[in-house]
């Protein structure tokens, strides 16, 4: 899509361009992200987390995973069952 101007109006609206709505998949009551940066307006599409599931997207929680990832990738993995976590322990620490 190339360049479209838009107007704003006395309430502050603007409306997309439908050719830049298909193109995000912005559908009616899309959410978006409004940054000012570098002296332009940048909208992207907000993805919205509910509370409950914030934790998941911590420094800590992100960390966490990464470093799994990599134990996986190196190699250092185990077998664990519903029974190793009701003994408190992982049946084996045998690399697969």
């Amino acid at each position: 899509m190339g360049r479209t101007t838009v107007a704003v109006n006395a309430q502050g609206r603007i409306t997309l361009p439908a050719d830049a709505r298909r193109s995000l998949g912005l559908g009616d009551g899309a959410q978006l992200e409004v940054r000012v940066e570098d002296n332009e307006i940048r909208l992207r599409p907000a993805r919205l987390v509910i509370a409950e599931d914030a934790w998941a997207y911590t420094a800590e929680s992100v960390a966490s995973i990464k470093r799994s990832l990599a134990d996986i990738a190196a190699g250092r993995v185990f077998e664990l069952t519903t029974a190793d976590l009701d003994r408190g322990r992982p049946r084996s620490t045998r690399k697969r």
